[in-house]
């Protein structure tokens, strides 16, 4: 194994965390390669400079995504990642930082308080090493993650739920949709429960998000009714921690993680766009 393929996982899941776009990744993990085979000289620590190289190239990719995504059609929501996308062993920070709505958290920061608060506090990096990715100063840096984290911190669940409750949930979730009981799903729900549904105007999704217990399990039954008896969800592993899937004869056709804050289900996170769903139909390689 080379030494771009010895940090590709770990430049994956910088670039992924960055972007939320894993085929957004790609590109720039390619273009860090690129890099990589022509530089002229060894550089002191293979991590250090690709890491470098790869941010910097995600700095440059968000000024574009940016654009394209006010012009977005409806909510945007990351790509999901189906299957176990960190080690068992990964760090909390780590696997919660992979989360759709931890994704969608960061997607409100400026792109550099993005880069310095996923350097520092995910990805365990020194100021002085975050620094010199960004080119600027350690104060600056510290501003940069000070104002990022008091952001997520914000935004974050009360109550941060154990990956057994999110199964638990979701089973109940299942169950619920299954007996087509809209008492029993409303019962999991927050009063305040939002939804948001990706489509990208590929497919038929809400353009805005819906709240409230009465809209959202409407809006859930009604997209129930265009699957097939066996099309039910079933629960996976989506961004490192349980999720469903639901597929139609053509595959995939969507993709819900949910928020939990205490026992209540707060958020549903809904991608149905067909071009975010290739990895999970199998139509490119699991990417982790």
């Amino acid at each position: 194994m080379n030494a771009f393929e010895g940090e590709r996982r770990h430049l994956f899941g910088v670039a992924y965390r960055m972007l939320g776009s894993a085929s957004e990744a790609e590109d720039v993990l390619q273009e860090a390669w690129v890099r990589w085979s022509e530089r002229r000289e060894e550089p002191a620590s293979t991590r250090a400079y690709l890491t470098t190289v790869v941010v910097r190239l995600c700095l440059d990719q968000l000024k574009s995504a940016r654009a394209r995504r006010e012009k977005y059609i409806g909510p945007w929501l990351p790509e999901p990642l189906i299957g176990d996308a960190e080690p068992p062993d990964a760090r909390t920070e780590l696997a919660e930082s992979l989360s759709i709505a931890f994704l969608v958290l960061l997607e409100r920061l400026s792109p550099l308080e993005r880069a310095a608060f996923l350097l520092h506090d995910v990805f365990d990096e020194p100021y002085a090493s975050v620094a010199r990715v960004l080119a600027t100063s350690e104060d600056a840096c510290r501003q940069l993650v000070a104002r990022a984290r008091a952001h997520i911190d914000e935004n974050r669940p009360r109550f941060r739920a154990s990956d057994e409750k999110k199964q638990e949930l979701l089973q109940a979730f299942v169950t619920a949709c299954s007996a087509g009981d809209s008492q029993a799903l409303s019962r999991l729900l927050a009063n305040d429960v939002v939804a948001r549904s990706d489509g990208g105007g590929k497919v038929q999704a809400a353009l805005k998000p819906i709240f409230g217990v009465d809209r959202v399990v409407r809006f859930i039954f009604g997209v129930l009714k265009k699957f097939p008896p066996d099309g039910l969800p079933q629960i996976v592993r989506v961004n490192g921690e349980p999720g469903l899937l639901a597929r139609t004869e053509g595959g995939v056709y969507t993709v819900m993680t949910l928020t939990v804050d205490g026992n209540e289900v707060t958020d549903l996170w809904i991608v149905s766009n067909p071009d975010k769903l290739a990895v999970a139909r199998g139509d490119q390689g699991p990417r982790g």
